[in-house]
Parts: C-alpha cells; structure tokens; sequence
C-alpha cells in the first residue's frame, strides 16, 4: 500500500515515487497509462527472473484516500498499480556508455537476451553516479511487438527472435558472455513464465486469450533464442 508521495517525473506515462508500507520506494505508473503497465510489470518479471539489472517488480495499491490530499497524484486512478523498486543515486542517459566497466559485461549480456526475448522498443539506461557505473534498464512499457498497443496478432506474426543487435554490436560479446546470459533464460521454466504473465491484476484489462498468447509468445521466443547456444 502506497502511503507517502515522493516526487513526480514529467514523461507521458507521468510515473511517480511513493513511498510504500513495507518501507520501501518505489517508481509507479498507474492504469492511466494504459497497456504500458502490463508490458513493464511483465518484462520486469522475467528480467528478474534470468538475473538482468531491471528493477524489482511489485503491485502496489494506491488508495483513493492518499490521491484525495496529495494534488501531484490526481492523474492517477485509484486501485492497483506497476511499481519497481526505486534505484537511487543513479543517472538517466539514453546513450551506451560504461561498456568498459567490467561489472557490465555480464548486465548488458543479459540485457541483450532479455530485449531479444521480450522484443525491445525504445530502450532506456539509468547508470549509477559512482563507479563501477552499473547499468539497469527501466522503462519498458514500449516492450513487445507494436509496443504498448499489442495485439495477439502482433504476438503470433512477430519475426524470428534474435539478441538485440544494438547491444551486440556496441558490446562486442565474448561467446562465453552470450552463453552464459543464455544459460540463465534456459534455466526459466514455462511456470515461472505463466507467473510472470499471470501478474497483472484483472482490472488492467488484459484478456485471459491474451495472456495465453503471451506465454505461448514468450515461449516461443525462449526456444527460438536458445539455439544460440
């Protein structure tokens, strides 16, 4: 549950930091941005799931009565809402940088898998200020084919998954990076999967026909993938 406002940034999704009653911060966008929450909250899961660095998904509620006396939060409708763990003491850069940093050889290796898995649209970086500059990926409501307006039928006609030709050639991979961030989306059962998919909250509109075609889609791509190996 939602129990203190934070800040707020000005994006289209209009995302805002609350504070929760776990203790923790997290960065939430509500149901007014629309398919983008399933995609982030999905895409959050199974990152999480082979290890790449994407923030901790959560589902946090944000009450009617915290909207009533904090104006900052009047865009977003009460209910049920996408979270992940807040980040601090980090930087937003849309660039590739710190692919030098040897800590990150392995992060963006997973992140080349995961945006192969997923299909990555308008890729986003927040790196830590201090050194070793480690990389996350956030943002990821523009995920999937045709993005936040996917249909099953982008899902099923979606071409050959491939890792993220971005990432590999800005990279340049060792075999053995790629392999072993493969290794990591082999060991991710169809369950984890059907979790993962399973996730988003009734009330954000996705269909039960278009949850099995995701996890048929996010099987698909997970076999296609592994032939890399």
């Amino acid at each position: 549950m939602a129990t203190t406002f934070r800040r707020g940034w000005r994006t289209k999704a209009e995302p805002v930091l609350l504070k929760c009653n776990d203790g923790g911060e997290y960065v939430v966008k509500g149901q007014q941005a629309g398919r983008q929450i399933v995609n982030d909250q999905i895409t959050a899961r199974i990152g999480f799931a082979i290890g790449a660095p994407v923030g901790e998904p959560k589902i946090v509620e944000v009450s009617a009565e915290l909207i009533a006396i904090e104006p900052r939060l009047s865009h977003i409708p009460s209910g049920t809402a996408h979270a992940t763990l807040f980040i601090p003491d980090c930087r937003d850069d849309c660039g590739l940088i710190a692919t030098s940093e040897p800590e990150n050889r392995s992060r963006f290796a997973l992140l080349a898998v995961l945006y192969g898995w997923v299909y990555a649209n308008d890729i986003q970086f927040i790196f830590k200020k201090n050194p070793p500059r480690l990389v996350y990926s956030v943002d990821h409501g523009h995920f999937f084919p045709g993005g936040p307006n996917w249909t099953e039928r982008d899902l099923i006609q979606a071409p050959q998954a491939e890792l993220n030709s971005y990432l590999c050639e800005n990279c340049n991979f060792t075999p053995d990076e790629i392999s072993s961030a493969l290794r990591e989306l082999e060991s991710v059962s169809e369950a984890t999967i059907i979790q993962a998919v399973a996730a988003p909250p009734s009330e954000w509109g996705l269909t039960l026909d278009e949850r099995v075609t995701l996890v048929e889609y996010l099987t698909r791509q997970q076999q296609q993938l592994l032939t890399f190996l």
